[in-house]
C-alpha cells in the first residue's frame, strides 16, 4: 500500500515521502496514529505542505530532546542487575530499560531510539551511555550498574538497625540508673535538689563552729577539774 507520510518514521522515511508499505502496517499503525495516510492525489498534492508543518514539528522536538539532554548530562541512573562472575550479567542492559530507568528516576521521557548503544551492557560497572536525537543534538548521561541485592541482605540490614537502636536505648537506662545511684549515695534517704550542691559549704560551715564550741567547752571544764583538785590538796 502507498501512502504519504506526515511525520519522520524510523526505518520508513520522512515527512512528505511517498513509501509502500504493508497494508496491516498502515492501516494498525501508521494511519490511526496519524503518521501517514493514503496517497490520493490529494494527499500529493499537499506534500510541500506536508514537508512544512514536518519542519516545524520537527524543530520542536529537536528543542525538546536538547533541553532534556542538557538536564540529563549532571544524572544518572542506577540499574540493579544480578550478576556472576567476574562482574558479569544475568542477561543485558538495553537502551529500552534505560528508557524506563530515565523516566522512573528523574522523570524525563526520551525515546529509546535516542539512547545509542554500541550493544547491551553486560557487565558491572559505570558507562557513559550516548543520548542522540539528530546530529546537531546530542547528550550523555551515566549509567551505573551494580548487583542486586538479595532479601537477605535488607533483612540483615534492618536487623543490624534494630539492634543498634535497642543498643542506644539500653546504654541511655544504664546511665540513667548509675545517675540515680550516685544520687543516693550523695544525699541519702533525702530528696535530690538540683543545686543543692551550691549550698554545701553553708551547710558544713554551722557543723564546723559547733565542733569547735564543744571542743572549748570540754577544754574549759577540764580546767575547773584540775583547779578543784588543787585546792583539796
Amino acid at each position: 500500500m502507498k501512502v504519504v507520510l506526515l511525520d519522520d518514521v524510523v526505518n520508513v522515511g520522512v515527512a512528505g515521502d511517498i513509501v509502500e508499505v504493508k497494508n496491516g502496517y498502515a492501516r494498525n499503525w501508521l494511519i490511526p496514529k496519524r503518521y501517514a495516510e493514503l496517497a490520493t492525489k490529494d494527499a500529493v498534492n499537499r506534500i510541500k505542505l506536508i514537508k512544512r508543518a514536518a519542519e516545524t514539528k520537527r524543530a520542536r522536538r529537536m528543542k525538546e530532546a536538547n533541553d532534556k539532554f542538557d538536564f540529563l548530562a549532571e544524572k544518572q541512573i542506577v540499574i540493579a542487575m544480578k550478576s556472576g562472575t567476574e562482574n558479569r550479567l544475568f542477561g543485558a542492559v538495553t537502551s529500552a530499560m534505560i528508557a524506563d530507568e530515565i523516566k522512573i528516576q528523574h522523570d524525563v521521557d526520551v525515546e529509546r531510539r535516542h539512547i545509542h548503544l554500541d550493544e547491551p551492557i553486560k557487565q558491572l560497572g559505570e558507562f557513559e551511555v550516548e543520548l542522540r536525537a539528530g546530529a546537531d543534538v546530542t547528550g550523555k548521561i551515566k549509567v551505573v550498574i551494580e548487583p542486586l541485592r538479595k532479601s537477605s541482605d535488607f533483612e540483615q540490614e534492618l536487623l543490624d538497625k534494630i539492634r543498634d537502636e535497642q543498643e542506644a536505648r539500653d546504654q541511655a537506662e544504664r546511665d540513667e540508673r548509675r545517675k540515680a545511684r550516685k544520687r543516693e549515695t550523695d544525699y541519702g534517704d533525702g530528696e535530690y535538689v538540683e543545686g543543692s550542691e551550691a549550698h554545701e559549704d553553708e551547710d558544713e560551715a554551722p557543723a564546723a563552729s559547733a565542733e569547735a564550741d564543744g571542743a572549748a567547752q570540754a577544754e574549759d571544764s577540764q580546767d575547773k577539774y584540775e583547779a578543784h583538785e588543787t585546792e583539796d590538796e
